[in-house]
């Protein structure tokens, strides 16, 4: 006479079933579909749970439990307590394994905490060892003029101290200035310099050269 696990195991094969096909299906751990086949019970928790896993295998295979049911009672005189099977043993096993509690969430929490404090920390080091940003539209490098008059123009940062050939220019809230000077005919340096409040500087030159006028007789 065959025994459950070996009905419940051709019902499958014959199918073409996997446990993992099953298991997707019925929500009932592999581990315990192949003790069911293996007639394994010291593997499952309880006579009820037995019982009701063979239930559920049985009708998804398409036999019919009570029949399965009784082959098991004859192979085998458990004293039988009626339970009611726990959800957890055959829950959906799609469900989130992460479960929040306050603890997890206070660990959550603090950790953000602390990675915005650092990432806050980082950022006032950054600003303490670097120097200024400093960009200077004009004049550009090697310009050739042919007026004395020069504008220089660019920004730094709102916060820093800038000066022009020594003379210091005031800047506006975005940290733009725009300045002009009156050179000498010949190759001119132009010497832009912006001081953070740290004392750290960034200095860019510009040479420029003014067309000298030619003598009209």
């Amino acid at each position: 006479m065959r025994t459950v696990g070996e009905i419940l195991k051709q019902a499958r094969t014959s199918k073409k079933l996997t446990f993992e096909q099953i298991e997707s299906r019925i929500k009932i751990r592999k581990k315990y579909l192949e003790a069911l086949e293996e007639n394994a019970w010291h593997k499952l928790p309880s006579l009820a749970y037995i019982k009701g896993f063979l239930k559920n295998y049985s009708n998804f295979l398409d036999l019919n439990s009570d029949e399965i049911l009784a082959v098991f009672r004859r192979e085998y005189k458990f004293e039988e307590k009626e339970e009611v099977i726990p959800s957890g043993i055959s829950a959906n096993l799609k469900a989130s394994i992460v479960r929040l509690t306050p603890q997890s969430v206070f660990l959550i929490v603090g950790g953000l905490f602390l990675m915005i404090f650092f990432i806050n920390l980082f950022f006032q080091y950054r600003a303490i060892i670097s120097p200024p940003n400093l960009n200077v539209e004009k004049p550009l490098e090697g310009e050739i003029l042919k007026s004395t008059s020069l504008v220089v123009s660019g920004k730094t940062d709102p916060d820093a101290t800038l000066s022009i050939n020594s003379k210091q220019i005031v800047l506006n809230e975005k940290g733009e200035f725009k300045e002009t000077f009156n050179l000498l005919a010949g190759v001119n340096t132009i010497q832009i310099e912006s001081v953070s409040k740290h004392g750290k500087k960034r200095t860019i030159t510009r040479t420029v050269t003014v067309e000298e006028k030619e003598d009209v007789f």
